[in-house]
């Protein structure tokens, strides 16, 4: 994932309005480099003390959801190349 906020610099997120742009768009701009740049997620997560072994817990947890849907549409797509196969066999004969 590219990061467009970096921490160090503490000149935050900021757009410039341009030549002929509405202020819907600038808006527009301005949510997408925010939501982009992962800070409210990171505010999210420091409203409040995890601890350290609940976020490990956590992230496992993620992970094998993460794993377990990629296994889900691998065999999802295994089994249409399957029918797409016997169907091409039938067509060869």
């Amino acid at each position: 994932m590219i990061n467009y906020y970096n921490r160090d610099e503490n000149n935050g997120i900021g757009v410039v309005k341009r030549k002929n742009e509405s202020d819907e768009d600038l808006l527009r701009r301005f949510r997408k480099k925010f939501s982009k740049s992962g800070l409210m997620k990171e505010i999210k997560e420091k409203m409040y003390f995890e601890k350290p072994s609940d976020k490990k817990r956590r992230k496992r947890a993620q992970a094998a959801q993460v794993r377990k849907q990629e296994d889900e549409k691998r065999e999802k797509f295994a089994s249409k190349r399957k029918k797409f196969n016997k169907n091409k066999e039938k067509d060869d004969d």
